[in-house]
């Protein structure tokens, strides 16, 4: 009681030079001071989070306003705890949180000049300061935790003394070396000694803990940063108060003060994920949390829990896979290039997303511009991966379709006569300013059965085939194989106001394009749905967090957001594996044939967009589901992927195989994962149906060619092309396989070989220009 007391009365007396000014008297001092509550209430430290990938490896530091990294003093060197000690209170280990001979000696100065120059303030009484500051919620209570009052100084001695009752000095002072403001956005000593030297705070040197020591007094001033020769000098007086406590010897002295102030500071942005190993997956798992209710009750909260709480977030991240997704995506198409990569690597069977990247670097574009009309290539801050408007699907969307075919019970062996040019009939209208629904190549018109036309990708049998499955029931295949995307959600839902994708345009029943995937969504949904058909029909959502914990009292406690595992059973695995054993042709027989071999058994679906706005590959082996997308983010609609690279149009089996094949060899070979065998591949072809050749003699060679095609047969022409028809083989009423083209005899003379001709072209049917839909259509590969 009599040390509180005196406590109180000299406390009284340092703050205020002239007493009578304000009618303070030594036992008002003591009564206020006595008064005042003795228990500090400590909040816990502010600290950044970690972002860790599965090995434990540190991907991430997500750094709010304060950087520190809390240290144990048993990690704080001697002459680093001997530097504080000695510029900042001598007599630490010696007083009881006050120390009385200082504050009296300060008080006489501070009489001396009339004001308060000298605060006399220990480290167990900076450290009660810097407590309050960082618990001060408002301007107010932030400014009266610094004002130079005397109410102030009552209340940290009287927080000083319970403090020294309660805890050793080893421990204020463990506790003063990782609250303390070191300057550059560096608080505690851990920080300081990475932000400024690059090296934990155990390996400082004695010119470099005598310069952080001598910090803390004003990080601003002497800020070796901002100001080299000042910081200088500071140190040299900590380095002199250091020999004068007899902590170092005149050697020690003469070397240190000879150091030049050298400094070696990592490069650290203002967006912490542009300094991530893997910054897409860090932006991800970034505003997941910031979005995600369960973690914090507001966005608010949970961006004061996330910067501020010390967590550490263990990720799905694989880093074989991750490195492997960047050196492919970078090497298939190196930044600079207008156009962007995208890569997810999803695991089959858990949802775990081992890998997600661009080939471009994360970051603002250097001239300021948004990415629709930056002329900077190198990067970019649209996450192509996860969003689900950046790109439309193209032919991989036809993998629901199959599914969802198979699902009702269609045998593999349905068989389309798959013309080059389809009219769907009313009430289906063909794309604006087209005729028909074509192909993306005039001489993929013929017989297919379900795995012939998934192999060559070919849109007239698709639509057909959309007609008999039905285009909600794609649509409902794909949300439940894992397609988030609002745009493959029914018009009518997307119409209601409560709806999460209110106001979204959605898919109508009539919308026949979609099976084709022209509705966006995103590479993460693709990859997804094409894992659940490598996992046997089942479906597990993306998964990017295992766990995170928080440093509580000296322990790792789980936080109470690790969800459980969610997974289902959407697909019979029957109906499953038949849709790989289908999907291995389009490897082994089919569009990736050229680029997508990867010496394993895989399965995948090539896919190319209205007008070449964007390519895709998605494809899989039983332990890793990956998914590519190419297209330019300025806007995938206005910039088509052509002369891109050497390619006048790149297809999905081009440029996304390609980076697809490479990173699913350089992961496998890097996880050391067993080839594993797929369902055996599927080689069913199309049964040809028998029909009766209608007479189409004395019409002209137009009209005769187009009613044979509306028959199901092909045709070819002896004689004149623009002559009637004068005879036919084989001859009307016969029956003979569809697929056999049937020779008009036209008037004007007879010709030794007969010319194909193509019904499609120049005779109302349509009139294409090749590639953008042989007749001016939508085409998807």
């Amino acid at each position: 009681m009599f040390a509180s007391i005196a406590a109180g009365v000299v406390v009284a007396l340092l703050a205020v030079p002239v007493v009578g000014l304000v009618g303070l008297t030594a036992k008002s001092g003591a009564d206020d001071f006595l008064s005042l509550p003795e228990n500090l209430t400590v909040t816990p430290l502010v600290e950044p989070s970690k972002i860790l990938d599965a090995h434990g490896n540190v991907i991430a530091t997500l750094v709010g306003e304060q950087y520190r990294e809390v240290v144990p003093l048993s990690r704080v060197p001697q002459v680093m705890r001997n530097a504080i000690v000695d510029i900042e209170d001598a007599r630490f280990y010696e007083h009881s949180g006050v120390d009385y001979r200082g504050m009296i000696r300060a008080y006489l100065a501070n009489r001396e000049s009339g004001e308060v120059t000298q605060g006399a303030s220990t480290i167990t009484q900076q450290y009660v300061k810097n407590v309050l500051l960082q618990g001060a919620t408002t301007p107010e209570e932030r400014k009266a935790a610094t004002a130079q009052t005397v109410d102030r100084k009552l209340r940290e001695a009287r927080y000083a003394l319970y403090l020294e009752q309660h805890l050793s000095k080893d421990e204020i002072l463990e506790r003063y070396l990782n609250i303390a403001y070191f300057g550059d956005g560096a608080y505690g000593v851990q920080a300081a000694a990475k932000r400024y030297f690059n090296v934990d705070a155990e390996k400082l040197s004695l010119p470099q803990a005598a310069l952080l020591a001598g910090l803390v007094k004003n990080p601003t001033a002497y800020n070796p940063v901002l100001h080299p020769q000042i910081a200088a000098q500071r140190r040299n007086m900590v380095l002199d108060a250091m020999l004068e406590h007899k902590h170092i010897n005149g050697g020690d002295l003469m070397m240190a003060k000879a150091a030049p102030v050298t400094l070696d500071q990592p490069p650290h942005s203002a967006d912490a994920c542009a300094d991530s190993q893997a910054p897409f997956f860090c932006f991800q798992v970034r505003q997941m949390l910031l979005d995600d209710r369960t973690f914090a009750p507001t966005r608010d909260a949970a961006s004061k829990l996330l910067f501020e709480g010390g967590l550490t977030i263990r990720t799905t991240l694989d880093p074989t896979a991750q490195a492997a997704a960047d050196s492919s995506a970078r090497e298939v198409v190196p930044p600079g290039n207008r156009v962007a990569a995208g890569v997810v690597t999803v695991q089959p069977g858990t949802g775990n997303v081992l890998a997600l990247t661009e080939n471009r670097d994360y970051g603002d574009p250097t001239d300021g511009q948004p990415p629709a009309t930056t002329g900077d290539f190198i990067h970019t801050r649209q996450v192509y991966p996860t969003n689900e408007t950046s790109f439309s699907p193209g032919s991989t969307f036809k993998m629901f379709a199959l599914a969802a075919a198979l699902e009702k019970g269609m045998p593999l062996s349905t068989t389309f006569m798959s013309p080059a040019c389809y009219q769907a009939p009313p009430p289906i209208k063909p794309p604006e300013g087209s005729t028909c629904f074509s192909n993306a190549d005039p001489n993929e018109a013929g017989l297919y059965s379900l795995t012939t036309a998934t192999w060559h990708s070919v849109n007239t049998y698709y639509f057909q085939l959309a007609q008999q499955v039905g285009i909600l029931k794609i649509a409902e295949m794909a949300r439940r194989l894992g397609v988030s995307s609002c745009r493959v959600r029914e018009q009518t839902s997307n119409l209601q106001s409560d709806s999460p994708c209110h106001g979204q345009e959605g898919v109508g029943s009539s919308d026949l394009s979609f099976v084709i995937g022209s509705n966006e969504i995103s590479t993460l949904d693709l990859a997804t749905a094409y894992a659940t058909i490598a996992a046997h029909g089942k479906r597990c959502d993306p998964r990017f967090i295992i766990s995170i914990t928080r440093r509580v009292g000296g322990a790792d406690r789980l936080l109470d957001y690790s969800k459980p595992d969610d997974c289902d059973q959407v697909l019979s695995p029957q109906v499953a594996d038949t849709v790989t054993s289908v999907l291995e042709g389009v490897i082994n027989s089919g569009t990736a044939t050229g680029n997508g071999r990867i010496g394993r058994p895989a399965a995948g679906k090539t896919g190319t967009a209205e007008d070449f706005s964007t390519a895709s590959f998605v494809g899989f082996v039983p332990q890793l589901a990956t998914a590519v997308t190419v297209a330019d983010p300025r806007g995938p609609s206005t910039h088509h992927l052509t002369n891109v690279l050497g390619y006048a149009h790149v297809y999905g089996g081009d440029l996304p195989t390609k980076i697809w094949a490479r990173t699913m060899t350089r992961t496998l070979d890097g996880m050391k994962l067993p080839v594993e065998q797929l369902p055996p591949p599927d080689n069913t072809q199309p049964v040809v149906p028998m029909a009766l050749v209608p007479d189409v003699t004395g019409q002209s060679v137009a009209a005769a060619a187009n009613i044979l095609q509306q028959a199901g047969f092909a045709a070819a022409v002896a004689g004149d092309p623009n002559g009637v028809v004068i005879a036919q083989s084989p001859p009307s009423g016969s029956k003979v396989p569809i697929n056999q083209p049937v020779t008009l005899y036209a008037s004007g003379g007879i010709i030794a070989q007969s010319t194909p001709i193509n019904p499609g072209n120049g005779d109302g049917n349509g009139n294409g220009d090749g590639r953008n839909g042989p007749f001016g259509g939508p085409f998807n590969r």
